[in-house]
């Protein structure tokens, strides 16, 4: 059995819509901060003239409080605004989601493979078998990939009781295409940008694209491993009627989770 394949057509655009955001991003905060730069050093040497215009004739005059030159003068305080806002947005967004997944981790009761029968009876080789976390929770039938250096997968007792063999296996492929692509990781970077850049709207709707894009291709990879389109088909439908994301997020906020 084959684990690792040619990049798919989702992939290439997962990838595709990664670059954009990131770039995009990186363009517009960029522009920003020579603006601010710029800016600054023109306030320096303008200083003089705004203090002439503000109070020429003797006294303050709106005529030449409102000039073009005089307003120019403001607009570098308005990207430091913008700029220290989006850094303090970008720096909370990471503190609360290192500390609420760290949190949340923390809480999981490991438990051993063998209580699993489906991660038993379903043969993967040993890079993946260190790869992933069993843990208590009947009630929960979710998996998730998750951590951002070194990333595993993560597996309720609930959706191992739940689904068959074949349809976990479809399910841990899935997962392990989010692995070797560093999914967790780039949601992470995307999530930081989206916030350092929050005066962007477009930002939500790629980032949407992105996650959906990402899915699409864990989806492809694994039914072209197994070989069992129907099984990981079967396995979304069941996994569809319980959708538990709310119940974990923002715990869960740059992880990769199975998505129909």
């Amino acid at each position: 059995m084959k684990y690792f394949i040619k990049v798919n057509g989702q992939e290439e655009k997962e990838r595709a819509y990664f670059l954009l955001i990131v770039f995009l991003n990186l363009v517009i905060f960029s522009v920003i901060v020579t603006g601010v730069l710029i800016g600054i050093k023109g306030y320096v040497s303008d200083t003089k003239f705004t203090y002439k215009a503000v109070t020429c004739c003797g006294g303050i005059c709106s005529k030449c409080i409102f000039t073009l030159h005089t307003l120019a003068t403001s607009l570098p305080w308005f990207c430091v605004a913008i700029l220290f806002t989006g850094i303090g947005k970008a720096i909370y967004k990471a503190v609360q989601m290192l500390f609420m997944h760290g949190r949340f981790i923390r809480s999981l009761t490991p438990r051993f493979i063998v209580n699993c029968s489906g991660l038993k009876e379903s043969p993967f080789p040993a890079h993946l078998e260190n790869q992933w976390v069993l843990f208590e929770n009947a009630a929960l039938r979710y998996a998730f990939t998750s951590g951002i250096w070194k990333p595993k997968i993560y597996l309720s007792t609930g959706i191992c009781s739940y689904l068959t063999a074949k349809e976990l296996q479809s399910v841990i492929l899935h997962e392990a295409h989010h692995i070797r692509q560093k999914a967790p990781f780039k949601l992470f970077v995307l999530q930081i940008l989206s916030a350092l850049n929050f005066f962007l709207p477009v930002n939500r709707h790629l980032l949407g694209r992105y996650s959906s894009l990402s899915e699409k291709a864990a989806d492809d990879a694994a039914v072209k491993i197994s070989g069992e389109p129907l099984e990981l088909a079967s396995a979304l439908l069941k996994l569809s009627r319980f959708r538990t994301l709310a119940a974990l997020s923002p715990a869960v906020a740059f992880s990769r989770e199975q998505g129909l």
